[in-house]
């Protein structure tokens, strides 16, 4: 063990530790089962599990890998270690943390495959790549002979990742899905040819080759998983693999689990004290982001939850509110909502950047808010995609397009076809979507006049070349 003022800085600052915080980073359990409600801290929690791991206990960085479920979260965490050892320990010990891992499962899988299991010269394919890459290859696998190409090529993809999230045997396909099989190992024999590995079976061939090599894990001797309660049942099963000789500290909250439809499996968060009868679990219920009344409203909804789990405390003072406001479309939700922001706004009560909106898809429910907010001047971020139709750059490409056609016409919005814009209206629409998409490069008016010139000038010369065409087919 560490010197003992290590472990009181570790605890105390920069912020002093709850007491349920606290006990999960002094655990030495082997097994840890943490379950952190939202807001209760738990990246700060496993930021100083990981700092008292390598300043305390002097464990060596190479020893520990931290699954994060996002490489965004993966880059905070490394940013929180990174300040605190530095601080603490200096700059020596920091030189060696490149030597711990801390990202995803499947990056992770990535690495063992490409440094241990001769996969070095194989591309990734993200999921929108594998889509597109399926798109071009489907017709090698019979997709277009019945049917919707287009859906058989994402069905196919579909059963594909449960085939590998849930680990179903090769021979129970065989036997009872034949067809599927013939296009499951076909498929895998074409990535093969291109030198291609999908995040799914990435997984599916590190488990493989751990099996068959496990001494390639010698070194690992803590594993940290955060977001448990999102895995699926390969995912646990390489988890189990890698712990056989580690210690396993796992964070999660079962009420938070919003991934079942991509293949997560909330149950291998209640599973891991029964696969591990010895580990201590820990439940964080401090909630340190949200009013009371907003505590209030989320313990009496997780009251209904098949699994029972302590309720949240609040530590904030503020009681904060929470309203439900029925509306008739979406249109008078998005306009109910901007009055409420400009009322608190001009009240003085918050600013512009205190308020988020919270939606069940950024592509399918933001644009009548981006609609709204934009005609009544409210600065908004948007964090999510939104269709390139809905970038102000491209609008103006697509208004400059519909302008040079005699005929076309743009809708600003799909929400509103009775204001639709014609003619020269939609050149100087243009140059204002230009402007407010890209206040860096602004356009002024004399830009307009270019255009019509070009335009004009255009049509004149198009005019004579099709002249000339039928003068030349006349005389034919």
């Amino acid at each position: 063990m560490g010197d003992k003022r290590f472990l009181e800085l570790i605890i105390k600052e920069p912020k002093e530790l709850s007491d349920s915080q606290k006990k999960a980073v002094l655990s030495d359990r082997r097994h840890i089962r943490i379950i952190a409600g939202a807001g209760a801290g738990k990246t700060e929690t496993l930021t100083r599990k990981i700092v008292c791991l390598l300043l305390y206990e002097n464990v060596k960085p190479a020893s520990i890998v931290a699954f994060t479920f996002t490489e965004k979260a993966a880059q905070g965490m490394k940013s929180r270690v990174y300040d605190r050892v530095r601080q603490l320990g200096g700059e020596e010990i920091c030189a060696k943390l490149g030597e711990m891992y801390i990202g995803t499962i499947h990056g992770y899988c990535s690495f063992l495959l490409e440094n241990h299991f001769k996969f070095g010269d194989y591309g990734v394919l993200d999921e929108n790549q594998e889509t597109a890459f399926l798109m071009r290859v489907g017709w090698e696998l019979g997709f277009g002979k019945n049917g919707n190409y287009t859906q058989n090529c994402r069905t196919f993809l579909k059963n594909l990742n449960v085939v590998y999230g849930e680990l179903i045997p090769e021979n129970n396909l065989k036997k009872k899905a034949p067809e599927f099989y013939k296009c499951f190992k076909k498929y895998e024999e074409i990535l093969d040819s291109h030198k291609r590995l999908t995040f799914n079976r990435m997984i599916n061939l590190a488990l493989t080759n751990l099996q068959e090599k496990q001494n390639v894990l010698s070194d690992v001797k803590y594993l940290i998983v955060d977001e448990y309660q999102d895995i699926n049942r390969a995912q646990e099963k390489l988890i189990q693999l890698i712990g056989l000789n580690s210690e396993i500290f796992i964070v999660g909250d079962p009420r938070q689990t919003i991934y079942q439809w991509r293949g997560s499996d909330e149950k291998c968060f209640e599973d891991f004290a029964v696969k591990h009868i010895d580990a201590e679990t820990i439940s964080i219920n401090e909630n340190r982001r949200s009013g009371r009344q907003i505590i209030e409203v989320s313990n009496q909804f997780s009251d209904y939850f098949e699994d029972e789990y302590d309720h949240l405390d609040p530590v904030r003072k503020e009681e904060g509110a929470v309203y439900i406001a029925k509306l008739s479309d979406n249109i008078h939700e998005a306009k109910w909502i901007a009055d409420q922001i400009e009322k608190h706004v001009d009240a003085g009560k918050c600013s512009y950047g205190d308020i988020g909106i919270l939606l069940r898809s950024v592509n399918t429910s933001a644009p009548p808010f981006i609609d709204i907010f934009r005609e009544r001047n409210i600065p908004f971020i948007v964090g999510g995609k939104v269709g390139l139709f809905r970038r102000p750059e491209i609008q103006t490409m697509g208004k400059l397009f519909a302008w040079l056609y005699d005929k076309g016409f743009w809708y600003e919005s799909q929400w509103d076809r009775e204001n639709k814009e014609e003619g020269e209206e939609l050149l100087y629409s243009a140059l204002e979507s230009w402007n407010d998409g890209v206040p860096s490069c602004k356009l002024h008016s004399e830009v307009i006049k270019k255009l019509e010139n070009w335009k004009k000038i255009r049509l004149i010369q198009n005019t004579k070349a099709l002249q000339k065409c039928t003068m030349n087919f006349s005389s034919c």
